[in-house]
């Protein structure tokens, strides 16, 4: 008796899920053919694409080829005076509270040979380590105390030292910035402390992705010049520097036909350029040391590839001969390399 009932209990239940696959099917069925029909209607959204033509052609409207927008044209007032010694002042005032001041040496690591490698990193360090007229605590309670920003930076063909300030206090960070940049004075025992900093950077370039990246890049593309070795030196090497060959390296390339200072923002030309002769006016106009590494590097196409296993994500770069900074088609580069923008995979 009970294996009829379950027999009969099994065939209704069966029953019951046919008729449940019929329906979901045909369910499933008409909300595609709802979907399809919603998706052939969907309506225009009001924002842009991604580089889009609408936005300017509802701005400006059609322009012949190669002709810039007024509103887009550089028309701000700029002043240019090269002072007895060389060095060349530029100012571009504009409206606001607050003023950048900059100053561009034109020397980086490519004017290193292997034996000072790392130099010209060491010496923008150090600038902010005290000189001839300010200890390393009064530099930095100086740019406490006015509220500026200092930051400086060391490249392959320069090194720049920069302060955003209040307007008031351009002459101050001129001031500032003349002592780091002409008054150096090397502490045996500072310099050291530097190195090592320095040698921890090193030991974090792991987890300095695309820093990693473009070192390799550089030595891979110019491995016979300066130009291929790290603006932070060999590790090895860097650790070996002296006193005495910084105070080369600063000889041989902080002269006045080398350096630009850069003033903008809240400034004023004529007293931006009597700050400058004052505060700059020990650098000489030009020295009789032979600059290094000025011999145009070669470009040398190749692939290569390293494996580091501490390194989380793989890195490819694919880099290419461009305009260098002189060249008259480098600014439409950099337009160029903006429009590409930045991404990231996250």
């Amino acid at each position: 008796m009970l294996s009829k009932i379950s027999r009969s209990f099994l065939k209704v239940n069966k029953a019951q899920m046919q008729m449940a696959k019929m329906t979901s099917s045909k369910s499933f069925s008409t909300s595609l053919k709802t979907a399809d029909q919603q998706a052939s209607s969907v309506a225009k959204q009001d924002q842009f694409m991604q580089f889009s033509k609408d936005p300017i052609m509802e701005n400006f409207g059609s322009l012949p080829f190669g002709k810039i927008p007024e509103p887009l044209k550089y028309v701000r007032p700029f002043h240019d005076t090269t002072l007895s010694n060389g060095i060349r002042v530029c100012t571009e005032p504009s409206q606001g509270q607050t003023a950048y001041v900059s100053v561009y040496v034109g020397a980086g690591s490519r004017n290193e040979d292997l034996s000072s490698t790392g130099s010209a990193y060491l010496l923008q360090r150090m600038a902010e380590r005290g000189n001839s007229s300010r200890s390393k605590t009064e530099i930095s309670e100086e740019i406490e105390n006015m509220g500026a920003r200092y930051e400086a930076r060391t490249d392959r063909e320069y090194t720049s030292y920069s302060m955003q300030v209040f307007g008031g206090d351009v002459h101050k960070a001129l001031n500032m910035l003349g002592g780091m940049v002409s008054n150096s004075n090397f502490n045996t025992a500072e310099v050291e402390m530097c190195k090592e900093e320095i040698s921890h950077e090193h030991e974090d370039n792991h987890n300095r992705y695309k820093e990693t990246l473009i070192e390799n890049v550089h030595f891979n593309a110019y491995r016979e010049h300066m130009m291929g070795q790290p603006i932070k030196g060999d590790r090895d090497l860097t650790q070996t520097l002296t006193v005495e060959q910084l105070n080369d390296f600063h000889t041989s390339n902080y002269f006045g036909d080398n350096i630009t200072v850069v003033a903008t923002g809240n400034v004023n030309h004529e007293q931006v350029v009597d700050c400058v002769q004052n505060h700059f006016n020990s650098i000489p106009k030009s020295v009789s040391v032979e600059t290094k590494g000025t011999e145009k590097p070669i470009f040398i196409p190749a692939l290569l590839m390293i494996r580091d296993d501490e390194m989380v994500n793989s890195n490819v770069g694919v880099f290419y001969d461009a305009p260098s900074a002189k060249h008259e088609d480098y600014y439409s580069f950099l337009l160029l390399k903006h429009m590409f923008g930045q991404y990231r995979i996250d």
